[in-house]
């Protein structure tokens, strides 16, 4: 089974050598990896590919920046193999990362997704003893997915709409599932769990498996951080919860709508933010991210 590995960049090149590093360390080598730059200042990305001398490994520049979801979605086109992985650029593999993942799918036909376990570890790469409040909630609320190694349908949908429990860096897909996804503008800051509902309400199956094979890079300097920071997430969210509630309800799947119209646990976020804010001091912020709190929007 081959795979394709595709890497939206934009960010520290740093990290990126990193994760091209543990590309190249996998047990298994069947792969092909494309970088596709969302113009980040400098030539140091392809700068270090071309060191590499690895003709499995391509690179290609936008001609102007897309943004984290126009970017991805682009990424996403470009897979070919049978398998893709659309790892983050500061995010590492364990050298058995793809035995595992593709373990799985070869012996699930009906998967078209396989979320591995994941470790978290912060700007400096170093594991996390502990997680944090937002990572504990998401083992909470995927415990019964985790418990029961596979979902699909409705209920699937529904729990991710309720509470996005994956890392949806570390995913594998099968590609005959991944390219069949529509474009969704303007949902930068929750782009990753739209790909995950297009592809369940298309059909399928996710697998969860407990093996520990991807390191997940938990900081603040995250595009996904600075957009909750000024409010942004949260209006992009909430046009995405609005959009895709119409969506489930004209296929009749009215529990995973009415899981989108609540999004709980995106307004419970804005709330902790406002909370945070109060407590600096700063009221004008805090009024803000309370009122998309209680409004949902």
């Amino acid at each position: 089974m081959s795979v394709d590995f595709v890497i939206p960049y934009y960010g520290d090149p740093e990290y990126l050598f990193a994760t091209i590093d543990s590309v190249r360390a996998q047990h298994r080598q069947d792969w092909r990896l494309t970088i596709v730059d969302d113009g980040y200042p400098g030539n140091r990305a392809f700068e270090y590919i071309q060191t590499l001398g690895d003709d499995r490994i391509r690179y290609q520049r936008n001609d102007e920046r897309l943004g984290p979801n126009g970017n991805t979605y682009k990424a996403s086109q470009l897979a070919e193999r049978e398998f893709v992985c659309m790892m983050g650029a500061d995010d590492l593999l364990e050298p058995d990362y793809l035995d595992v993942v593709l373990e799985r799918l070869e012996a699930d036909p009906q998967a078209i997704m396989v979320q591995p376990g994941v470790r978290l570890m912060d700007s400096d790469g170093n594991l996390l003893p502990s997680a944090g409040l937002g990572d504990k909630v998401k083992h909470a609320i995927s415990s019964s997915a985790r418990k029961a190694g596979r979902i699909s349908g409705e209920a699937a949908v529904k729990g991710l709409l309720a509470g996005n429990w994956l890392y949806t860096p570390s995913l594998t897909y099968r590609q005959s599932a991944l390219s069949k996804i529509p474009y969704r503008p303007d949902i930068d800051a929750c782009h990753d769990l739209a790909f995950v509902v297009d592809m369940l309400m298309d059909g399928g199956t996710l697998l969860v498996d407990p093996r520990e094979v991807f390191r997940y890079r938990r900081h603040q300097a995250s595009d996904s951080s600075q957009r909750a920071k000024d409010g942004k997430r949260f209006d992009e969210e909430a046009r995405y919860y609005a959009l895709i509630a119409d969506e489930l309800r004209g296929r009749g799947w009215n529990g995973a709508a009415r899981a989108a119209d609540l999004h709980l646990t995106s307004r419970l976020h804005a709330l902790m933010l406002a909370v945070g804010r109060l407590g600096a001091g700063d009221f004008a912020h805090a009024g803000t991210m309370a009122g998309k709190a209680l409004r949902g929007k």
